[in-house]
């Protein structure tokens, strides 16, 4: 028995793809013989992506869309579903962090979050998901956080929305088994553009490397292995779980 993760013949879709974990994401999964459709809203960024990823021989389209517009979640799951033939495997990892903190967080800080945190994540997953019970099968998978069942420093806004995200997906997985699984990945804390202010702090570091019990700060391929594991045959019995990706760090 072979444990390779092959996604030969299949197509994912992923938000948040322009950078960080989304990108990392959308890389490996070429990887592992996918085709992708990578959504986010720079179009530049997308159309250097999908050079990298024709240049490996795997197709990419590049769809640049504002998932908080309502308008957006149809018209994205329309194009990648008709242009593609079928979307396998959707990857919803856009995601927004507002740094303010009660009492002075504001009603814009709360909505922008959670339109795209959540209310975007829901509408875009039950655009494709509609889809996706309809030919017979499907994977999804929410890039949620650690934040979202362990308090952490991060903002309570977005604790909040991810923990919204893990009961969405226990919920669909639900409703939706055995056609569609629906799995989510928490990681903890990763090296990327979202954190790297936060991180560039010496003392931040400092602190959470000595709260891992692996002894250092994750990195976005550690995240992105077990999001093309969800995608594959391998994980065929698994729906309805948060996998934690931190390295320890909530067992501290």
């Amino acid at each position: 028995m072979s444990l390779k993760i092959d996604l030969d013949g299949q197509t994912a879709l992923v938000t948040g793809a322009s950078r960080g974990i989304g990108r990392d994401i959308a890389l490996t999964l070429t990887e592992g013989g996918a085709d992708v459709v990578v959504v986010a809203r720079r179009a530049d960024t997308l159309a250097d992506l999908a050079r990298e990823i024709g240049d490996r021989g795997q197709s990419c389209l590049p769809i640049t869309a504002d998932l908080t517009q309502p308008e957006s979640w149809e018209r994205v799951a329309e194009r990648a579903w008709t242009e593609t033939g079928s979307i396998d495997v959707l990857v919803n990892t856009a995601g927004l962090i507002v740094r303010r903190e009660p009492p002075e967080v504001t009603l814009e800080d709360f909505d922008s979050t959670f339109d795209l945190n959540v209310r975007a994540t829901f509408f875009l997953t039950q655009a494709v998901g509609r889809r996706m019970l309809e030919a017979g099968s499907g994977s999804v998978v929410t890039i949620t956080s650690v934040a979202a069942e362990t308090v952490t420093k991060a903002p309570v806004t977005y604790q909040a929305s991810k923990a919204a995200l893990v009961q969405m997906t226990r919920a669909l997985a639900i409703r939706w088994g055995p056609t569609v699984r629906v799995n989510s990945v928490a990681p903890g804390y990763v090296e990327t553009d979202m954190n790297r202010e936060w991180l560039s702090d010496p003392e931040n570091r400092q602190w959470l490397v000595e709260h891992t019990a692996m002894q250092r700060v994750g990195e976005p391929a550690d995240v992105s292995d077990i999001v093309a594991y969800l995608a594959s045959p391998l994980s065929s019995f698994i729906t309805g779980q948060n996998i934690v990706v931190d390295g320890g760090w909530n067992m501290r």
